[in-house]
């Protein structure tokens, strides 16, 4: 391209958060040694809690009306929400400490093994969106996928804003449309 050179914003310094992500869940281990037990975490963050020993506790977040039972029984929700940046006290059975909600400071995406989207599909039924072509969506595509094209992704984003607060998942057939795609995503906010 032409023109003159563009001035690039300073890249986002990546916060330091704890757990691991699960199936689009960030899993927090509740250590009764641990010191410091502020857990971090980014705001929006779908949370599922769990115990060295896999032992059973009731989660208490007071000031975000929670009490979930860990592990969840079934038919229920997975996880708990954390919808709002801030500094929530906790306790699970014995332990007590404070889940720290952090604004998210660099917008990400990773790819994902069909196994784990499929457990981030059960758990987040985020929004998902199919970058193929149009034949290759009618030839067969995930349940309530929408097409977006990836020809056409950077003209529908102004109609994808909306899914700003919401999981998403992007596919295609090898994985290059849809990081194309998620890039732009992440680009746009």
């Amino acid at each position: 391209c032409g023109g003159g050179e563009q001035e690039q914003a300073p890249a986002p310094v990546e916060q330091q958060v704890d757990g691991r992500l699960e199936a689009g869940l960030r899993v927090l281990t509740l250590d009764p040694s641990r010191k410091d037990r502020t857990y971090r975490i980014y705001r929006g963050d779908y949370i599922r809690c769990e115990l060295p020993d896999g032992g059973a506790f009731t989660l208490e977040i007071p000031n975000l009306e929670v009490s979930k039972a860990f592990p969840v029984p079934e038919g229920e929700k997975p996880y708990v929400k954390v919808p709002e940046a801030g500094v929530y006290a906790f306790t699970a059975g014995s332990i007590t400490g404070a889940i720290e909600a952090l604004e998210y400071q660099a917008s990400a995406y990773r790819e994902v093994s069909a196994a784990e989207a499929a457990g981030f599909i059960e758990n987040l039924s985020p929004v998902i969106l199919d970058v193929r072509t149009q034949r290759e969506y009618a030839g067969g595509h995930l349940e309530g996928a929408q097409l977006v094209p990836v020809q056409v992704f950077k003209r529908q984003l102004p109609q994808l804003m909306d899914l700003r607060d919401r999981p998403v998942l992007v596919y295609c057939r090898t994985g290059n449309r849809s990081t194309v795609a998620a890039k732009l995503l992440v680009d746009a906010g």
